[in-house]
């Protein structure tokens, strides 16, 4: 079982259920059941949140007998999350907050070195008051954790989600897939900047972003 960093939940149960491991139901009804980890203690009880487990089965690649079950693929990918946030020192009262914009950085960059500075932009946007506006939180609400969707529409950026960073000032209401350690390193360690502001570098088309601090940079580095 392979599991690429920025897959949801919704990704992952696709997958394992089409290596006949498990059906839909039986893969819903594992989400659901209570995992033995302290880190599990930093998620919220809020209302919105689709899977409690989002941000925390961690991508990488696994191996499972072929009568593995639901609970013991979940279990496995909660138990390497447990290994690989043991090399970070992410203070636990702010777990959940470092996953849920790690899993933002996650399906925004390309590039690791942009990870931190993407990290900083969330910051700054929060810290005065901005709303996110991170076409990735829509994507997640409109495509149903599929990322199946090629381009965000105006119309997009009213669908009423608590994962809506467009409409919903802050963080969305909990992670959006599960991410990789270099997002989390950047959303634990974000670069200090003033950014506010970044797109896609067509020019380059690599996909690496420009970075600006005013919304007029931003519009005109667009032209």
């Amino acid at each position: 079982l392979t599991v690429p960093e920025g897959y949801s939940v919704e990704k992952i149960k696709l997958r394992v259920c089409e290596l006949g491991l498990c059906t839909d139901d039986e893969f819903e009804k594992a989400l659901k059941k209570d995992y033995d980890y302290t880190f599990l203690s930093a998620v919220p009880q809020q209302k919105g949140v689709k899977y409690k487990l989002q941000g925390f089965l961690y991508p990488s690649t696994y191996e499972f007998y072929s009568d593995a079950s639901a609970e013991n693929v979940i279990n496995t990918l909660l138990s390497e999350f447990e290994k690989q946030i043991s090399k970070l020192s992410v203070n636990q009262d702010k777990l959940y907050e470092t996953i849920t914009k790690a899993s933002l950085i996650e399906r925004e960059a390309k590039i690791d070195s942009e990870r931190p500075v993407i990290a900083g932009v969330i910051n700054n946007r929060l810290n005065v008051d901005m709303p996110l506006q991170i076409d990735a939180s829509v994507v997640y609400a409109i495509s149903d954790g599929q990322y199946d969707v090629d381009r965000v529409y105006y119309k997009d950026l009213k669908t009423d989600s608590p994962y809506n960073t467009y409409k919903y000032k802050g963080l969305p209401v909990g992670p959006i897939c599960n991410p990789g350690l270099s997002s989390i390193k950047a959303a634990a360690s974000p670069s200090k900047h003033n950014y506010l502001y970044y797109h896609t570098d067509t020019a380059k088309n690599d996909g690496s972003h420009i970075f600006t601090e005013t919304y007029e940079e931003h519009t005109s580095s667009q032209n």
